[in-house]
């Protein structure tokens, strides 16, 4: 119990990027008639669109006594084409080291067969989970369209604070990717959280609308720290099919 609570936490950072929301008038190269799902990590389930690579994240957290604690995280992301999306994590590790050579978590998601697998290769042991979302056309209609102005209300948000602004960086290239960044700034004002001064936290986010995933994101949050998600090695083609099955060795219990 005690190894399945750090890898979740170690997991949990590679939710910094959910589903990218979809740009109007945009037209995904990805056929968007795929079944997929709305996956919290660094890719969406989308058909016909195989990948790899590699996600980093470095965190900085710095303490009362102006001490920096630095980690770094690793990853590995793969999706078929059928959706099918496998990722490997790794303990996380100091920066100045390097990470230990085989991931202690993996995490398959199978929406063909409705059920995830999340499993430990130091035990041969597996648990599977039924998703609870059904299978959906991933069209564009299903997503959060954003403007590309900036937004800006007076509206009091759940943590105290104004509702988030959030501004246009425009397109850049990224590991041969057109990506689209933007830019949102939440302010958390005097008192809404104990705070003698005002708080602003920023978050930078790149997405390849096209393949459906976040190339970049940073995080800039005086609360917890700052954080920065890369997904370098992009590779756009097909991964073992072996990859998105549990070994055969393994011991599967239904969750």
């Amino acid at each position: 119990m005690k190894m399945l609570t750090k890898a979740m936490v170690a997991s949990a950072l590679f939710s910094l990027a959910g589903y990218p929301t979809v740009a109007q008038m945009h037209h995904p190269s990805c056929p968007q008639t795929g079944k997929g799902y709305g996956i919290p990590g660094a890719a969406a389930s989308l058909a016909a669109c195989p990948f790899s690579a590699v996600i980093e994240i470095e965190s900085t957290q710095t303490l009362a006594d102006g001490t920096h604690v630095q980690k770094k995280f690793k990853g590995l992301v793969y999706r078929d084409s059928a959706g099918r999306i496998r990722y490997e994590t790794y303990a996380p590790t100091d920066s100045d080291k390097d990470f230990p050579e085989a991931p202690n978590m993996i995490q398959i998601f199978d929406p063909l067969a409705g059920f995830s697998y999340i499993f430990f290769p130091q035990t041969a042991f597996a648990s599977r989970h039924r998703l609870n979302d059904p299978a959906r056309s991933s069209g564009v209609n299903t997503q959060t369209q954003h403007s590309s102005a900036p937004v800006s209300t007076s509206t009091q948000s759940q943590d105290g604070g104004k509702e988030p602004v959030e501004e246009s960086l425009g397109p850049k290239l990224m590991e041969g990717l057109l990506v689209t960044g933007r830019r949102i700034t939440q302010t958390i004002p005097v008192g809404a959280e104990g705070n003698d001064r005002v708080l602003m936290v920023v978050r930078e986010i790149w997405e390849s609308y096209d393949l459906g995933i976040t190339l970049l994101r940073k995080s800039f949050d005086p609360r917890s720290g700052d954080s920065i998600k890369r997904m370098t090695n992009l590779k756009q083609t097909e991964p073992d099919a072996a990859l998105f099955q549990v070994p055969t060795n393994y011991t599967v219990k239904e969750e």
